[in-house]
């Protein structure tokens, strides 16, 4: 049996903007985001100073398609399992 599998990068990356008012950092991250990344958490503090620090994290969010075999579904699924690189994680699993 053949299973097929969607992969998607599980790192992520952290923005950073400051601005006088939260609405001002959220748009000054949104401007950083690059194509092909999807904006996760935004997160504001207000030091001492009185200006907004926000910070984002942000990933990729591409997806790749595995494959694995095995005589029945459970083995089939335990190989693409193990196939998912460990830097990615597994979003989808059909029969082929």
């Amino acid at each position: 049996m053949k299973v097929l599998g969607l992969v998607q990068s599980s790192e992520t990356r952290e923005l950073t903007a400051e601005a006088d008012d939260a609405e001002s950092a959220r748009a000054l991250i949104e401007e950083q985001v690059p194509e092909g990344f999807e904006l996760l958490q935004v997160h504001n503090a207000m030091p001492r100073g009185g200006r907004v620090i926000a910070k984002a994290i942000i990933r990729e969010t591409a997806v790749a398609e595995i494959e694995a075999e095995g005589p029945d579904y459970a083995a089939a699924r335990d190989a693409l399992r193990a196939a998912v690189p460990a830097s990615h994680r597994l979003l989808s699993i059909v029969v082929a």
